[in-house]
């Protein structure tokens, strides 16, 4: 190997040193390049657990479940909690899927379904990546039918398809979810809440069972279930804030109670309470200052207050809009509000933009 084919050559002979130096550099370089070809060869012989935190685990696969995934490590069986994984990967996975679950993680769906289409299900022979195949698949097709629009019915039938197949699989929880956002969106709360309720039940971390119980609250707000759909919320408020995601949760849960006190009758209480929470948290969490200023617009439509409902909503759309669900439903009412107040051209803008970016969500079809 010459320094030309290694892309080192300018440096070495622009080096003022002595031949045996340059010798000494010569071997160093190649030592490098023939270690860090060894260590790609290695990683490749392995499969690869990756941690939220840390180096990835290099070893055999050898079961999972809904909450573990356990690899052999040099000999000894590894058990790791679902919860504390980024992601998997396999020694004979197709290129296109480790380029799907990147796309996946960066939230670009709709490039990692072009990744996965590029493989053919026949080459691949080992079940474990057949059903990682499968579970990306029907994600990427169940967050395209959410988002940018598509069947939800059919996203939702080959998710069921790949639970059925996999119901020990590492992507229960995720699947599960999956199915009962599609099932919002189809309006059918019973089965979404289904779906949502294996995770609160088998889930064993308490961020995990408290946000199945949202969805499972959402879904009931979705439906206009407000007097269950606040029992769930306020079942989150005794939930001991041992860590700051638990907290998180309890105030995205005080969200959720205002906004179904104000569709019971009690909304001036529920803007007090929602504007006091604003007040006292930091704006940088986007997706809880998004809920909440749709809920306080909501609060001022109960209020007949549809100027004060107005600019909750701008709120959500020109500061808090990065969550999807969120943004489309500001959207959707800012569409009305405008028209209310008597701006056409907003209402007409507004309403576009919902069509545009949010054809799959449930409130561009409303």
């Amino acid at each position: 190997m010459s320094f030309e084919n290694v892309g080192f050559h300018g440096t070495v002979r622009s080096a003022r040193c002595d031949k045996p130096m340059a010798g000494r550099i010569r071997r160093a370089a190649c030592l490098v390049l023939l270690l860090l070809g060894a260590s790609t060869e290695v990683n490749a012989q392995f499969d690869q657990v990756y941690p939220l935190r840390g180096a990835p685990m290099n070893g055999e696969f050898v079961d999972s479940t809904p909450t573990t995934v356990t690899i052999k490590v040099q000999g000894s069986d590894r058990e790791i909690a679902v919860n504390e994984i980024r992601r998997l990967g396999f020694k004979e996975d197709p290129p296109e899927l480790k380029q799907a679950r990147s796309r996946v993680s960066a939230g670009d769906y709709q490039a990692a379904m072009d990744e996965l289409k590029k493989i053919n299900p026949a080459s691949v022979t080992r079940t474990i990546i057949l059903q990682d195949l499968q579970f990306y698949l029907a994600l990427c097709e169940g967050k395209l039918a959410l988002s940018s629009g598509g069947d939800k019915a059919k996203a939702a039938a080959a998710m069921l398809a790949f639970v059925r197949k996999a119901s020990k699989s590492h992507h229960f929880f995720a699947a599960a979810e999956t199915l009962g956002d599609l099932a919002v969106a189809l309006n059918k709360a019973p089965e979404a809440i289904k779906y949502y309720g294996a995770i609160s039940a088998q889930a064993p971390w308490p961020e995990y069972k408290m946000h199945a119980v949202m969805l499972e609250a959402r879904a009931l707000l979705a439906q206009q279930d407000y007097a269950n759909a606040q029992k769930k919320f306020a079942s989150l408020a005794g939930v001991s804030a041992a860590t700051p995601e638990i907290k998180r949760q309890q105030l995205l849960a005080e969200v959720g109670v205002a906004r179904c006190q104000a569709e019971t009758g009690a909304a001036d209480a529920a803007i007090a309470a929602i504007q006091k929470l604003i007040a006292d948290n930091d704006e940088s969490d986007a997706e809880l200052f998004g809920r909440a200023y749709n809920a306080l617009g909501a609060c001022y439509l109960k209020a007949n207050k549809p100027k004060e409902a107005l600019m909750a909503y701008l709120h959500v759309d020109v500061l808090f809009y990065s969550e999807p669900d969120i943004h489309a439903e500001a959207l959707y009412q800012l569409s009305k509000l405008w028209e209310q107040v008597k701006n056409p051209d907003r209402s007409v803008a507004a309403r576009n933009l919902l069509n545009d970016r949010y054809a799959g969500s449930r409130w561009a079809s409303m």
